[in-house]
């Protein structure tokens, strides 16, 4: 049994942006306090929209999300307490990588 508790749950998470094509379906992810995760797929396989319904930039159309055993689906993401890097790590050309990382976290 694991001494790290459960920090991120997707229970039963589904999204659609039209109402009729599902492009995640039926997601049950538990992540544990501490634990590095990966997500690899093809492109449009939903990697990008997991995590901006983790964030809080888009609603599950189905399930729930939890952070730290409270339910965040509904919560917006200014109240989230969410760091997050855009997947081009570049946003800032003239700033390194590490800078490029580390400026939303000194903002935040």
């Amino acid at each position: 049994m694991s001494k790290n508790k459960q920090f991120v749950r997707f229970d039963n998470v589904d999204k659609s942006y039209d109402g009729k094509v599902l492009v995640v379906k039926g997601l049950n992810l538990d992540i544990q306090e501490g634990e590095f995760v990966t997500m690899l797929g093809p492109s449009g396989s939903g990697k990008t929209t997991c995590l901006m319904m983790l964030a809080g930039f888009e609603t599950p159309t189905h399930g729930e999300i939890y952070l730290d055993n409270n339910v965040i689906s509904n919560i917006p993401p200014h109240k989230r307490g969410i760091g997050m890097v855009f997947q081009n790590y570049a946003l800032f050309p003239h700033m390194t990588v590490y800078e490029n990382l580390a400026f939303p976290l000194r903002v935040r």
